[in-house]
């Protein structure tokens, strides 16, 4: 046997470095759909929602900002600006990648990882961030707003719409969002187990 010969022979027996892994399940190809099409169904409903409640606000602003002093304005600007950036957040978390769906390369699985934690931070953080915000922004609001009133006015205004976003807040922590994240747990303990056998 020649050098040369040697040397095919050595290059052809090596292992050719694995970067994919098996087929994704079908099981878990139609989890994957399913909680997409919910997180897309959510954000569509929820963007909807904004440019019918940003409408709403606009209008109230152009009506009556002439009536009001600055805190009017820093509260109606502050919900406008929350929603806006929680809606685009909330986008950031949804998976637009189609590619590589039947095969499970490293890239592939990186980026719906990514895309999973992101949505689970979105739901243990940044909804809070955004509620208590929301929150102070409508203080500053309703506050402007009832001065002329009497205080019980002001205070029982304040009252309804802490207890208002306290109730759905803590019903959406109990029951909406506890299925979402045992959903993103599943799904990201999967392509983790796929992501830790390419290696």
């Amino acid at each position: 046997m020649t050098n040369f010969e040697e040397l095919q022979h050595s290059w052809l027996s090596q292992s050719i470095e694995k970067n994919t892994t098996d087929n994704i399940t079908p099981i878990l190809q139609d989890k994957l759909e399913k909680h997409q099409r919910k997180l897309r169904r959510s954000n569509l409903f929820m963007s909807a929602g904004f440019v019918l409640a940003g409408s709403v606000i606009a209008w109230v602003y152009l009506t009556y900002h002439q009536q009001y002093r600055w805190p009017f304005d820093v509260s109606i600007g502050s919900v406008i600006f929350l929603m806006v950036v929680f809606a685009v957040l909330s986008w950031k978390s949804y998976s637009f990648r189609k590619d590589q769906r039947d095969v499970a390369g490293i890239d592939y699985l990186d980026n719906q990882i990514g895309k999973l934690k992101w949505q689970k931070k979105m739901l243990t953080s940044y909804v809070w961030v955004y509620t208590v915000l929301l929150w102070l922004a409508m203080v500053g609001y309703i506050i402007e707003v009832t001065k002329r009133g009497s205080l019980l006015f002001t205070f029982t205004a304040l009252a309804i719409t802490t207890i208002y976003i306290a109730g759905v807040s803590i019903w959406s922590r109990f029951y909406k969002q506890k299925q979402q994240l045992n959903a993103i747990d599943e799904l990201l303990k999967n392509f983790e187990q796929m992501r830790n056998e390419i290696g």
